[in-house]
């Protein structure tokens, strides 16, 4: 039944090899068997996976398309970048990132990063 199945994140990516350097050597994802032709598929935790596939046309997206869940979001962001990630800064009303974290009250903490592509990936540590 569907309920029960694995669910994978997909995003679109104009140059596979780029973004598998990114996604492997940045973000420390690992590569799967599963992957095919056309196609990147990284493990991710708990049986989770994030799919790539090419695509000559760029995402237009501009929200959240992926959230990696934290439980300690500064050593996260810390140890991306370490590896060279570059997180955006926002300010939203009263609130602004400080250490590239943005923590917004009764919600939990979140940054917020691109991919090579432009597809924006979060990590955010709930409260």
């Amino acid at each position: 039944m569907v309920p029960n199945n694995r669910v994978s994140a997909v995003l679109c990516s104009t140059d596979l090899e780029r973004s598998q350097d990114f996604y492997e050597n940045k973000v420390g994802l690992r590569l799967s068997t599963a992957t095919i032709k056309n196609h990147l598929v990284f493990e991710c935790g708990d049986g989770t996976t994030l799919l790539l596939y090419g695509r000559a046309a760029p995402n237009k997206a501009d929200h959240t398309q992926v959230r990696f869940w934290s439980t300690e979001i500064a050593a996260d962001v810390q140890e991306l970048a370490d590896r060279g990630v570059v997180f955006d800064e926002l300010e939203i009303g009263a609130m602004k990132t400080v250490d590239h974290v943005l923590t917004s009250p009764g919600i939990g903490k979140s940054a917020w990063f691109k991919d090579p592509d432009g597809n924006t990936l979060a990590l955010f540590q709930p409260e």
